[in-house]
């Protein structure tokens, strides 16, 4: 897909984020709002279709939901446009949101709210263009009561999803879980669950994050991408603790950390931003083994030869760095800096396992 805005960029991450539909689901029953667990799970599935088709015409066509159209001139997702943008994208999964959690369920399973307490909390999150939104959501399949020009205190509006009566008991609990687990406070790391629409928020009575694996971050992966990463992954897989940490979604910002079962030393990690995969080894004992390195071709040589700054030990803490002779020159590279490799190629993944393997067998 073409992509002229940086919201259409956002809408892209967010819609690689969402979960993929689960084969089975597990609701603690102050959830099921008295459904049965598999017709929760009909309306969950239904829920999660209607995300991934919002976020995919947003990508597709901002304009008609009146997102923020700024153009793309550099992909810089530290600057005020993108966070603009981001600002915009947001108020249709706030929206729903606010629905769900600050609403009621009826025994028919279609929601109520107050107007007047829909438009604080549209005001709080700044979703602006409330009403166009609303109507948006009535195009797909929604039926929300008139309320005039605005929602008004004293006014109840009764949300109701036609196509399948029980979506609005899901939105009501992924929502409700997700206010739980935010303490009621506007919290992008625990409102994420709610836009990934990661039904692991609903399996216990006291609403914990779900665990994340190594599969929540190999699915916002294009193939080949996945296919090193699994690669990389494989190589250490019982030898190293992996640690996942979810970062931003507007950037596709995802992390997971190997530390080694033995010396407890971060090993590896692989780094998502955007659409790219890079993954950054600490080479802790390169010393011992940079007769194989000078093997290798010169695109893995130059990173290590080139890549990352020398250890200047600014913190107290820093234990020094990576140290090794290369070329007869030396080299004592910063460990925040070293040893990153990008662009991950499967015909490279020999070379990263054989200094992976090494570096483990130094452990």
């Amino acid at each position: 897909m073409e992509r002229k805005y940086y919201v259409q960029t956002i809408a892209i991450n967010y819609l690689k984020n969402l979960v993929n539909e689960p084969d089975s689901i597990r609701i603690h029953d102050q959830f099921l709002h008295g459904l049965s667990n598999e017709e929760f799970a009909d309306g969950y599935n239904a829920l999660l279709s209607l995300m991934r088709q919002l976020y995919d015409d947003i990508a597709s066509n901002p304009a008609g939901f009146n997102m923020a159209l700024i153009d793309i001139k550099e992909q810089d997702e530290k600057s005020s446009d993108y966070t603009n943008s981001h600002n915009s994208f947001l108020r249709i999964p706030n929206l729903l949101y606010i629905i769900g959690a600050k609403s009621n369920i009826m025994p028919d399973m279609s929601l109520a709210i107050d107007g007047g307490a829909l438009a604080a909390d549209a005001k709080w999150l700044k979703i602006t263009g409330l009403p166009l939104l609303l109507d948006k959501l009535r195009g797909y399949g929604f039926e929300i009561s008139d309320f005039g020009k605005a929602p008004k205190a004293g006014e109840t509006l009764e949300v109701s999803f036609t196509d399948n009566r029980y979506l609005t008991a899901a939105l009501k609990s992924m929502a409700e879980a997700t206010f739980e687990l935010s303490k009621g406070e506007r919290n992008t790391l625990k409102t994420n669950y709610f836009y990934m629409m990661h039904p692991g928020i609903l399996e216990n009575e006291t609403v914990k994050e779900p665990k994340l694996t190594v599969d929540s971050i190999l699915h916002v992966l294009d193939t080949a991408q996945r296919e090193s990463a699994e690669s990389l992954h494989n190589a250490v897989a019982g030898r190293t603790k992996p640690t996942i940490a979810m970062r931003s979604f507007m950037r596709n910002d995802w992390r997971i950390t190997y530390t080694g079962l033995k010396n407890k030393k971060v090993l590896m990690s692989l780094n998502v931003d955007q659409d790219n995969l890079s993954a950054k080894l600490n080479l802790q004992n390169i010393s011992q083994y940079i007769s194989i390195v000078a093997e290798m071709p010169d695109k893995i040589q130059n990173v290590i030869r080139d890549g990352g700054w020398q250890c200047g030990q600014c913190n107290p803490r820093c234990s020094g760095g990576f140290a090794f002779e290369m070329d007869s020159n030396e080299y004592n590279k910063c460990h925040c800096s070293a040893f990153v490799f990008g662009g991950l190629a499967m015909e490279d993944m020999g070379y990263y396992q054989q200094l992976l393997e090494r570096e483990l067998q130094c452990h």
